[in-house]
């Protein structure tokens, strides 16, 4: 196992403590639970690209083949 020092808010540590405790388990504990958890999760849900950043990008563009061609080979 790996050691590391981590900094938390004040609150933020007080709501990890107090989960923990309700579980019955150490801080260390649920906080690697809660890591691995997240990561599963993460994994395991499927990515999907949101194009909607590109709509109409080419609005007004002369798309047309032959425009497209034409400057391709200048």
């Amino acid at each position: 196992m790996h050691r590391t020092q981590i900094y938390f808010e004040e609150t933020l540590f007080e709501e990890l403590k107090q989960q923990s405790n309700t579980l019955g388990i150490s801080l260390s504990a649920y906080i690697r639970n809660t890591l691995k958890k997240d990561l599963r999760e993460k994994k395991n849900k499927p990515h999907s690209t949101d194009f909607g950043q590109f709509a109409g990008m080419w609005e007004g563009r002369d798309t047309t083949q032959a425009s497209l061609r034409e400057k391709a080979w200048k």
